[in-house]
């Protein structure tokens, strides 16, 4: 038996609500898509694992405790809207230089190098963008630099790293966490996390 997985980032019940809104006024700016995505399931992809065999399971969960041995909490900040026009997908990305950009790229190299030692998958290669996405299938092509950023921006601390199985229960999509993987630093949560300078 297989499982879709995937290593993420979830999102505070704040920033979907926000997120809901946010949908609901692009449609009105006529940003058009034939799918848009559910606001309780948005988060941020780590790591696509894609179909994982039961016996593969144990070293996938191995891999997602290994990658965040002296990881802090990682500082976030909503940024602009994006698209890939290739993939048709909508996404609202991360502010760079309020944003610990550079720990989620080594979130992102860690998982993908534990989870390679321990099963052979085809792991996409593509340089790591961290987003969320918003809507698939796009109808037409955005001209992403004419649609205003949120505002306010949204602020969080990610305290964890979550292993996501995307499945359907009644038809309808989800992506129930298996697993959490608390990221805590050498000495435990930090008490302040400044973001990067960069």
């Amino acid at each position: 038996m297989t499982r879709r997985l995937f290593f993420g980032l979830d999102l505070p019940q704040a920033w979907k609500a926000r997120l809901k809104a946010e949908q609901h006024a692009l449609r009105d700016r006529k940003v058009e898509a034939a799918a848009w995505s559910n606001p309780d399931l948005l988060h941020i992809t780590v790591v696509f694992l894609g179909m994982i065999e039961d016996d593969q399971y144990d070293a996938i969960v191995e891999a997602g405790r290994a990658a965040v041995v002296g990881l802090q909490p990682i500082s976030i900040r909503s940024g602009s809207y994006g698209e890939f026009s290739r993939n048709k997908v909508f996404w609202l990305g991360l502010d760079k230089q309020r944003s610990e950009w550079q720990k989620l790229h080594e979130l992102h190299r860690r998982v993908s190098d534990e989870v390679l030692a321990r099963v052979p998958l085809d792991l996409d290669a593509k340089h790591y963008r961290p987003h969320i996405t918003l809507a698939r299938k796009m109808k037409m092509t955005v001209d992403v630099s004419r649609l205003a950023a949120p505002e306010p921006q949204l602020d969080t601390v990610i305290t964890a790293l979550s292993l996501f199985e995307s499945t359907r229960l009644h038809g309808e999509l989800t992506y129930p966490v298996l697993e959490s993987f608390p990221l805590e630093g050498p000495s435990g949560p930090c008490a302040v996390c400044a973001p990067d300078s960069e």
